[in-house]
């Protein structure tokens, strides 16, 4: 009886913990995360966006993003207009994340997405190697 729980224990804080573990072996080492405000903070309102741009969807803890950021950074003559949005708080960032879910549901994405997420006329990648070999291409 007393092995049973111990067993169901260890599940548990495996469980848990498990999205953290696969955090911490991403390719990205923790101590190379920024923290820092992003380059470009805008809001965007459903009627704002325009067709030819690329909208980019981050988190200010998501280091993919930052991958995302960093290279937009370096790479300021692509010939795309990009806006960054960050959708980190329901309080302050409304409008984004509201942007963000019409371009979910667009895309027909439902509960399958993450960040970083880019949407260009009318789809959707997600993650920073796509989304910067696709942004290579307007350079």
């Amino acid at each position: 009886m007393k092995l049973t729980r111990i067993w169901a224990l260890l599940i548990l804080i495996i469980f848990l913990f498990g999205g953290y573990g696969i955090y911490l072996i991403s390719n990205t080492p923790i101590e190379n995360v920024s923290i820092e405000e992003p380059i470009i903070t805008e809001i965007a309102t459903p009627a704002e966006t325009k067709e030819n741009e690329a909208l980019i969807f981050y988190s200010s803890a998501c280091p993919h993003c930052e991958n995302v950021k960093t290279f937009l950074k370096d790479n300021q003559d692509i010939k795309i207009e990009t806006k960054l949005l960050k959708i980190d708080d329901p309080a302050t960032d409304k409008n984004n994340i509201e942007v963000a879910l019409n371009k979910i549901k667009e895309c027909k994405l439902q509960d399958n997405w993450g960040v970083p997420m880019m949407y260009y006329k009318g789809q959707c990648l997600m993650g920073d190697e796509p989304i910067i070999d696709f942004l290579s291409q307007f350079k």
